[in-house]
């Protein structure tokens, strides 16, 4: 009898353990299917070239040139870049993923921590460093844009049948690598200054466009293994117009996707 019930024990439990196994097989199967899919359902019965993603970038900014180093005008740590756009990837071979061509758009903002308790001031359409005339917390200036990253990424993949025999080409397990560019149109432009008086914190903000050029456009490359890449960015535009402050942004850090 408990010869019997031991038996029976140890069949339900490997039971149990395959239909826990096949439920995670099944998980693990489930095609990732993006908006593309559902907006053209023949997607899912033939191998596509084309897939999307969503693009999060953070990192730190600088503003360099007329001999200024990194952390002189403006602090490394205090200053940011972030980025969150959609990348489309298209295959350029048919019958190889070696060579892609990324493109998408992306809303993009850039702070600068400004040193030395100066501002951006602008004068007859000109825009220079200025002090402030008294000590402050913080001094920022930040500027949002809608960029058009365009790269050149090289990198394979392997190729995976989901569940429904639908077919992608997975880069989770894969090094790759990104060489482009960025264009882009200046959006909002703001400088904030922080300060205490007489006890009590004192926060002015003054939306400007301070003279900023009205187009941006620069060089940009990533490298990294799967969803986890480093970035660099450099502005190849100056910030300000007319300006004798000819400064470029140049950005650091990682994108996720």
């Amino acid at each position: 009898m408990i010869k019997r019930l031991l038996v029976g024990f140890a069949m339900l439990a490997a039971g149990l353990v395959t239909q826990a196994q096949d439920n995670d097989k099944q998980t693990i199967e489930e095609a990732p299917l993006s908006f593309l899919d559902r907006i053209d359902t023949t997607r899912t019965t033939r191998e596509v070239r084309t897939q999307v993603h969503g693009v999060f970038g953070i990192g730190w900014n600088q503003a360099l040139g007329d001999d200024n180093g990194i952390g002189e005008d403006y602090r490394f740590w205090g200053s940011g870049i972030w980025e969150l756009g959609l990348e489309f990837s298209t295959q350029l071979s048919k019958n190889d993923d070696l060579l892609r061509f990324n493109y998408g758009l992306a809303l993009q903002w850039q702070t600068l921590r400004i040193n030395g308790n100066r501002q951006f001031v602008t004068n007859n359409d000109v825009t220079t460093l200025q002090p402030i005339g008294f000590d402050v917390d913080k001094s920022k200036f930040e500027q949002f844009t809608l960029i058009a990253p365009l790269h050149l990424e090289i990198g394979r993949g392997e190729r995976k049948i989901y569940k429904d025999d639908i077919s992608r080409i997975d880069y989770e397990d894969s090094f790759v690598v990104g060489i482009g560019g960025y264009l882009g149109v200046n959006g909002t432009t703001s400088q904030m200054i922080r300060y205490e008086r007489e006890g009590r914190d004192v926060t002015n903000r003054l939306y400007n466009d301070f003279e900023t050029e009205d187009f941006v456009y620069g060089l940009s490359a990533y490298a990294g293994y799967g969803d986890l890449q480093i970035f660099f960015k450099y502005g190849l535009n100056s910030i300000f117009k007319d300006s004798p402050i000819d400064q470029r942004q140049v950005s650091v850090g990682f994108r996720f996707r």
